[in-house]
């Protein structure tokens, strides 16, 4: 079973965001929006709060926190596309799991650029998340960058 769904976040003038999506296939999965949460987390630079979103002692976690420490010279994101699908992928630990993969497109003002559009940097995107607690959390997710 697969899901289209888009997510389009706008910065506005005010330096504050609107969230907009397009769901194309019948409704959007919890464990879709949570990891849209967690992207555009992750893509601000805010780790302490894209960490609140992971597994504990995941893969997911370990991977934040190399990308704590390089952190400095991250681009931030003024906004991003999403477009991804889902499949079920078993169960971790005795917990339901979904694997997502797609794209991204994340608008970034480079290091020491401003722009009124700023500039789109695509990136493949995969992730397994898991189903805890009546929530869905990441465990595992890898963001890269295509060349261009």
């Amino acid at each position: 079973m697969k899901a289209r769904a888009l997510v389009l976040a706008l910065a506005v003038a005010a330096g504050g965001q609107v969230a907009c999506g397009l769901d194309l296939g019948g409704g959007k999965h919890p464990a879709v929006t949570a990891f849209e949460a967690f992207y555009w987390k992750l893509q601000k630079g805010d780790l302490a709060a894209a960490g609140a979103l992971v597994v504990p002692g995941s893969e997911a976690e370990r991977t934040l926190a190399t990308r704590r420490a390089a952190a400095a010279d991250a681009e931030v994101a003024r906004g991003f596309a999403l477009d991804v699908s889902r499949e079920p992928d078993g169960e971790l630990a005795g917990r339901p799991a979904i694997r997502l993969h797609g794209e991204a497109t994340v608008t970034v003002d480079p290091a020491g650029y401003a722009s009124p559009f700023g500039v789109p940097v695509p990136h493949q995107v995969e992730a397994r998340l898991v189903e805890e607690a009546g929530s869905w959390r990441v465990a595992a997710f890898r963001d890269t960058v295509v060349a261009h």
